[in-house]
Parts: structure tokens; C-alpha cells; sequence
């Protein structure tokens, strides 16, 4: 019997969770069960200390300490993915469904084609030919799902007092609780970490603060920490639940575990791994009410390979920030990479529009959107009911259309009464369910 489209899925999905475990989550547990600290931190520590050992030994060692970090993530993924076992699993598909007993297919394209079948995009990256696509037929990409596009979580959340920090990187990432208490007095800190750079602080206040904390934000460049004022605060010192903070790009940006306390003072003795780390100061002398958090999210750098989107999780498409009564912002982030992966679309509802803020009253959003055959179209959304921070809405699109390949953002409208507020536009589900491992 043929290779069915619902058995290829499962054995995929199986194979790419395998993947998974030891590609897309190694970064959390990396230091885990062999020492406390990096091997950076570890030679900067070491008794007798030496300095001409460590300049000959330190970029070696951080770089194995940073593997896993944004910069060096694609080459991390792909050595892992270039397993010749799961590999090998991939040339014998290909070369089933081409023989008789599989169909006798021309090519893997022309069976799923055919089938129907749809795959994760990281099992794509595993059998993909080097210089070549083999979920390509006539310039349309086939039967490999799109990469999910989102914002994602910090790694590491810290308040309070340098020298005695409060780890909030649970709760933070959590939408259930307002939980994260902020800047209770002047000089406290919050200290968010990443394995990606990011423009973007996101998130939702419970409880607004009295008046401006007048944050000053430093990021480490090497051998500092340096002021990076933000382009935007729509919060206005976390005065305002206007849910959005956007940061310039900040090329001299280096990884780092150090505050400001000197050296060898770190954020978390217990977690000593270098993030991309930035550190908000209040300064305001007063502040009667101090502000409180329910939810922070950030938007990842994008995650390239050879000049296209790599097959992992991506960054949003789009931002909405609402400025006024029925008057809204949309900043174009990242585009669908259409031409590799299928288009994201209708398909199990993966395109959504998020939340990033509570919104005390409805919004009804009119999505402008290139289709899937490249055409102009624009298609007014059913009435959001006074979302909560982390609320989904499942778009709808026009007619028959079933997939965009981009938002345009000169089209899209908002109707509402907010008068500020943000969501985001997102791949938030694969065109079909995933199996489980």
C-alpha cells in the first residue's frame, strides 16, 4: 500500500520532536548538570588568575558558552539537523514514493502534491537539498508548512535591588497573574534577558504607576553598560498601559550574565549564562504608586539562512498600536518567506491577531493583506470583544482567499473607543496539528 498522507505526517512530526529536543531548547538547560558558570565566567574566576590564559582561552570559551545564542543559532540548528540518521529518513521517502510500490511519483514534490500531505518545516530543512527545494513545484512552495511567527517570552526576568534580585522570568511569562511588581524604589532595576536581540519590550500593566519612573535602559557593549534610550516609550515610564517600548537597533550589543556591581558581581549566581540583557533603572525620587506587570513579551531578531527565513519559530508579521479613537499604527516586521514555506493562512487557523494589551472596550481591525496569488485585498474582522492581554482572534479573509504573503499596512483600518493598547498579527498554529512524539 502507498504511503499514506496521515502516516507521513505522524512520522515527521515524531521525527522532527525528536529534533526538537536537542535543536530549538537546548539553551535553558545548556550549563545545566557540568557547572554553575560558563567556561568564560568560570576562566575569569580561576585562582591563580591570569590574564595572558584568559585573553588566549577567552573567545573560545564564550564561544561555546554562546552557541545557542541568536548569532550563532542557524549554524547550532543545522549541525544538528544535518544528523545523517534523520537524514537518511528523508532520502528513503523520497526514494519510496518514487518507486513503483509508493506511487511512482516523479519526485517527493509531485507526491505531496498529489496526497496532500503537509510537514513541519524543520523536517524541510532536514531533507532539503543544498542549492535546491524539493517542496517546490513551478515557484510555488508545496506541502511544507510555514515557521509559526510570534513574540516569545524572555528568558530571564529580574526586579528589585541589584545585589538581591527577585527571578520573575516565571511569572512574567504568564498572563494569569498580575505578578510582577516594578520599580518599587528609586534605583531598582528590571533586567530582561534573551537569547535573541530584540527592538521591542512588550506587555500588559495591571496596575499603571502614579507617574513617570523616568527609566533609564543601559545595555552591555563589550566592556560597558551604556545608555540606549528608546526610540519610543509608549508607556511613558510605565505610567501608561500603552504596551510598547522600541529600542534602536544596537549593533555593539553583546551578550553578558555582569551587572553593574563590578566585576565578577552577576544578575543569578544560580544561573550564570550570558543573554542578551537590558537593564532598566528608575530614577524618579517619587513614585506613590508604583507600576505592576501581568505579562512581558519581546519580539525576537529574525532567524535567517542563506538569505531566506530558517524553518524555527520567527518573529510576528506585524505590530498594531492603537493611537486614538478608531486610529491605529501597523509596523510591518517581518513578511511571510512565502517562496519556501507554504503561505500562512486559513489552514487550522493559523493566522491570529494577539493581544499584547488589555483593551477595556471592543476593536474591530480591517486586515490589508497581499493573497496568496499576490493580489490586493483587504477584509474587515468580526468584532473583537474588549480583549485581555494574551487573547486570540482567529483571522478571516476574503472570499476565497486562503493565505497571505504579506500585510500591508497602508490598508488595514481600526474601529474602537481604546486609545491605546497593542496587538500583533502572528502565526500562532501550523496549518494542521502536530503529532505528538
Amino acid at each position: 500500500m502507498a504511503l499514506s498522507a496521515a502516516v507521513l505526517q505522524t512520522l515527521t512530526d515524531k521525527l522532527v520532536r525528536r529534533a526538537a529536543l536537542v535543536t530549538t531548547t537546548p539553551a535553558p538547560n545548556l550549563l545545566l548538570g557540568c557547572t554553575e558558570s560558563g567556561l568564560g565566567r568560570y576562566l575569569d574566576a580561576s585562582t591563580p588568575y591570569d590574564p595572558e590564559l584568559e585573553a588566549a582561552l577567552a573567545p573560545a570559551c564564550m564561544g561555546i558558552d554562546r552557541q545557542v545564542l541568536a548569532p550563532n543559532y542557524v549554524a547550532f540548528l543545522q549541525a544538528a539537523l544535518n544528523n545523517s540518521k534523520w537524514r537518511e529518513l528523508g532520502t528513503a521517502i523520497q526514494t519510496y514514493v518514487q518507486s513503483a510500490a509508493g506511487g511512482g511519483y516523479a519526485n517527493l514534490g509531485a507526491y505531496l502534491t498529489a496526497s496532500g500531505a503537509l510537514l513541519h518545516p524543520l523536517f524541510g530543512e532536514i531533507v532539503m537539498q543544498p542549492g535546491g527545494n524539493v517542496f517546490m513545484d513551478g515557484g510555488t512552495a508545496i506541502g511544507l508548512m510555514h515557521p509559526l511567527m510570534q513574540p516569545t517570552s524572555f528568558a530571564r526576568v529580574y526586579t528589585g535591588a541589584l545585589g538581591a534580585l527577585v527571578d520573575k522570568t516565571t511569572d512574567a511569562a504568564s498572563v494569569a497573574t498580575a505578578d510582577v511588581a516594578l520599580f518599587a524604589t528609586n534605583g531598582h532595576v528590571l533586567v530582561l534577558g534573551s537569547r535573541h536581540r530584540f527592538r521591542y519590550v512588550m506587555g500588559d500593566l495591571s496596575t499603571v504607576g502614579s507617574t513617570d519612573a523616568t527609566v533609564i535602559w543601559y545595555y552591555w557593549n563589550g566592556a560597558t553598560w551604556a545608555v540606549a534610550p528608546p526610540t519610543h516609550d509608549y508607556t511613558t515610564g510605565f505610567s501608561v498601559n500603552g504596551g510598547l517600548i522600541e529600542f534602536p537597533g544596537l549593533p555593539t550589543w553583546v551578550p553578558t550574565c555582569m551587572d553593574n556591581q563590578g566585576t565578577p558581581a552577576v544578575f543569578d549566581t544560580t544561573q550564570e549564562g550570558d543573554f542578551y540583557y537590558m537593564m532598566g533603572v528608575r530614577t524618579a525620587g517619587t513614585l506613590v504608586a508604583p507600576p505592576v506587570a501581568t505579562w512581558l513579551q519581546l519580539v525576537p531578531e529574525k532567524v535567517p539562512a542563506t538569505g531566506q527565513m530558517f524553518g524555527c519559530d520567527q518573529p510576528p508579521i506585524a505590530l498594531v498600536r492603537i493611537t486614538g479613537t478608531n486610529l491605529c499604527e501597523v509596523t510591518v516586521l517581518n513578511a511571510p518567506e512565502w517562496g519556501k514555506f507554504m503561505a500562512p493562512g486559513t489552514a487550522n487557523n493559523a493566522l491570529k491577531l494577539l493581544a499584547l494589551t488589555k483593551f477595556s472596550t471592543n476593536v474591530t481591525f480591517t486586515l490589508g493583506y497581499t493573497n496568496q496569488a499576490g493580489a490586493a485585498k483587504t477584509k474587515a474582522q468580526s468584532v473583537w470583544s474588549s480583549p485581555a492581554a494574551g487573547d486570540v482572534k482567529t483571522v478571516a479573509l476574503d472570499g476565497a482567499d486562503t493565505a497571505i504573503r504579506g500585510v500591508t499596512a497602508a490598508t488595514c483600518v481600526v474601529t474602537t473607543s481604546a486609545t491605546s493598547g497593542v496587538f500583533a498579527i502572528v502565526v500562532g498554529d501550523y496549518a494542521r496539528a502536530i503529532a505528538a512524539k
